[in-house]
């Protein structure tokens, strides 16, 4: 799935001192509060609702991981 480039821009600005992420499967290295923040932000910027059984490390290791999950979600809130 494409990344939105309001939550790769989100993502690049808040991964300080880290560098941009230029690798869909390059670590995202977000801590518990950075994961908490980018929850709220993907929930009221994006109006993406992540639940409780979503929040798995593995669901926010990359971009391709988070992307899956983005996509996985869409395709739900098609088929309801």
């Amino acid at each position: 799935m494409e990344i939105p480039a309001k939550l790769k821009e989100y993502i690049d600005n808040n991964r300080a001192p880290l560098p941009p992420v230029s690798d869909p499967d390059e670590p995202l290295q977000i801590d518990s509060l950075g994961l908490i923040r980018l929850v709220a932000f993907l929930e009221s910027d994006l109006g993406i609702r992540i639940e409780d059984e979503e929040l798995l490390a593995e669901n926010f290791a990359t971009l391709r991981s988070l992307g899956d999950l983005l996509e996985t979600k869409a395709k739900a809130a098609e088929a309801q």
